[in-house]
């Protein structure tokens, strides 16, 4: 009889083996394999069972794996494959193994020898066939439980019927061998398995893998998010070998492999290549990702520097007068358009320069791209342990209108309807699933053109100076019928600006709109009324646009409810909004767009807010509040 040493005492001892193993890669440590590791420190007596194959009478526990797997008629498809990546030697060497061998007939063995035989693709034979049907240590059929087995490929396998006629792996039937299912061997177990373990790629392999012939591989979002990936040698787990020229070689490297877009959190914030987690990808074909790259680029048409007007300056000239409130009277023709447009902006933002590694270096062209390629990427991983949300994308039920999906990036998606209709294929992954989708299946505005809304001034005109005052209410102290607020509002917020008592001066609150894209947006003002502060008086207001045209030059005009009025002749004739004085009043102030984005700059136009009660319409005031109170100025990306 024979009684193999045991490897686990060499582990605890820190004995290196020094036998040459294929090349490994591995991503980060999972959950799974920390757990274990920290198990297996913590005694090395317990997995005594696991690395030692027990005393057996049978004769071919005296012999190796490899000498038991050639041995046997109906493997020899698999030992075939076996030799021609070097695998023998590894399965002849004293290290514990358990095998799961497939017999001849359930694989294409032709096709195996054939990726074998071309050094390019050798290596695939070993990561996604061969380390599929090995593992670590042994596994036995008579273990109490059935157990989920941690593969040398690094995905986990279901090894049932534990105990039973009806022993499986991966629910692939094992042949009995007489009184067992195992084969006993010098350094670990044999199953004789019918049919193979196919390889299944996690959510992270499949960004890179074959989509049945729609030419997925080597595509647009292969190329994009393999640019962030950095595989680096974990010099504490390769095995160190001779030093040449100076240089450490190692007889058994052990690479890492990271990708900060995939797991950074400012991006797809994601562990896809964690076989311990659960996620759907959402992959666009090449198709798919133009048509999306087409359309989402125009929302980026930079300039640079980019023009813009500083409302921090309290230094405005109103004809000729410099100061920080508008004129109390008429003279030299001031007005408060003149306040609003008279400015010169005389500010400028530029871009950052494109990195020296990248592929375009025109500084515009590179934000434009890398943006739109990100905003692709970002919503195509989510968790399927988010059962909230994603429930469907695990279970594969059919998606309804109301449906809602949450990615790993924080975008709540809506409109799912159209995402089965989109998608044409689907696969089942190692830690979840895969669909590959003909269009960009998200809407706009929950992407790469979301709503924007603000309510902090960027710059307070009035008589007392550039002052401003925060309020708010609960929602227990009004009705609906005042304010219906949004479902993850808790308060009704709204700034005012500061006027001392009896002021007859009427102020102008001017608010940044940051972020503005290249688009066209649907512009309101959400207005409090004066009944909050006692007045039952309703506003009478105008609201002026200050942007930057196609030319960088600073523009201003004013919405009408409809449009944009630029010529000082239409401007003068626009009539002024009046809002209900019983509620929060919305009001829609017109559509515009925007000939520059100004997304990730210090750049921002802006939108003034006037009341049109000044000292030259005294009469008004009766009729009129001259405060101006705002919740919110809200931009809607129109989706083309």
């Amino acid at each position: 009889m024979y009684v193999m040493k045991k490897d686990i005492q060499r582990y605890c001892i820190g004995i290196k083996n020094k036998v040459k193993r294929l090349r490994r890669k591995t991503f980060n440590i999972t959950l799974f394999s920390l757990l274990f590791t920290l198990s297996f420190f913590s005694s090395c007596s317990d997995f005594n069972d696991y690395n030692t194959v027990k005393v057996d009478n049978h004769p071919t526990a005296e012999r190796s794996l490899w000498e038991n797997i050639s041995a046997k008629a109906e493997l020899s498809d698999f030992a075939q494959v076996l030799q021609s990546v070097g695998y023998d030697a590894v399965l002849n060497a004293p290290t514990t193994y358990t095998v799961w061998a497939p017999v001849n007939g359930t694989f294409n063995r032709d096709s195996l020898l054939a990726l074998a035989n071309a050094s390019a693709t050798k290596k695939l034979v070993v990561e996604q066939f061969v380390n599929d049907h090995v593992a670590n240590y042994a596994h036995r059929e008579s273990d109490v439980n059935d157990t989920v087995v941690y593969m040398l490929s690094k995905k986990l396998v279901k090894f049932r019927g534990k105990n039973s006629a009806n022993l499986s792996f991966d629910d692939k039937a094992i042949n009995s061998e007489g009184n067992a299912f195992n084969i006993p061997s010098s350094n670990g177990l044999l199953y004789t398995l019918n049919g193979m373990v196919p390889f299944r790629a996690n959510a992270y392999e499949n960004f890179f893998t074959d989509k049945s012939g729609l030419g997925v591989t080597d595509s647009y979002l292969n190329a994009f998010v393999k640019r962030y990936e950095r595989i680096t040698l974990d010099e504490d787990a390769s095995v160190k070998g001779e030093i040449v020229d100076g240089y450490q070689v190692y007889d058994d490297s052990v690479t890492v492999v990271t990708n900060s877009f995939v797991t950074d959190r400012q991006h797809l914030n994601a562990e896809l290549n964690n076989e311990d987690s659960l996620y759907t990808v959402i992959i666009p074909t090449d198709e798919a990702w133009q048509i999306a790259y087409d359309k989402i680029k125009s929302y980026y048409n930079y300039i640079t520097p980019i023009k813009y007007q500083n409302l921090g300056s309290t230094s405005v000239d109103f004809a000729g007068k410099k100061g920080g409130t508008c004129p109390t009277t008429a003279t030299g023709k001031a007005t408060i358009l003149a306040a609003s447009a008279g400015v010169e902006a005389n500010n400028a933002a530029t871009l950052s320069a494109a990195p020296a590694d990248a592929d375009i270096h025109d500084t515009k062209a590179y934000w434009t791209d890398s943006i739109t390629k990100r905003w692709i990427v970002r919503n195509t991983a989510f968790s399927e342990t988010n059962r909230k949300y994603n429930s469907k994308l695990a279970s594969g039920a059919t998606f309804a209108k109301g449906d809602t999906l949450f990615s790993t990036s924080g975008n709540k998606l809506t409109g799912l309807d159209k995402l089965d209709a989109m998608t044409v294929v689907r696969q089942q992954l190692s830690n979840g699933h895969a669909r590959v989708v003909k269009d960009f299946p998200f809407r706009a505005c929950e992407t790469y053109a979301p709503v924007i809304k603000t309510r902090i001034p960027g710059r307070v005109v009035s008589t007392s100076g550039y002052s401003y005052e925060q309020f708010y209410m609960e929602r227990w102290q009004f009705s609906d019928s005042f304010c219906k607020l949004d479902a993850d509002d808790d308060k009704l917020r709204w700034v005012r600006a500061s006027l001392p008592e009896g002021s007859n001066f009427a102020p102008e609150m001017d608010f940044y709109l940051n972020d503005v894209l290249s688009t066209t947006y649907d512009i309101y003002a959400v207005v409090v009324p004066a009944m909050v502060d006692g007045s039952q008086l309703p506003y009478t207001l105008r609201f002026d646009l200050h942007y930057t045209d196609a030319n960088n030059q600073p523009q201003t005009g004013r919405l009408d409810g409809d449009t944009l009025q630029t010529s000082i002749a239409k401007i003068s004739k626009v009539d002024p909004f009046i809002n209900d004085p019983t509620k929060v009043d919305t009001l829609y102030l017109g559509h515009f767009k925007f000939p520059v984005c100004y997304y990730g700059t210090t750049a921002a136009p802006n939108i003034k807010v006037m009341s049109t009660l000044s000292s030259f319409s005294m009469s008004n005031k009766a009729k009129y509040d001259a405060q101006i109170r705002i919740a919110n100025i809200i931009l809607k990306p129109r989706e083309e």
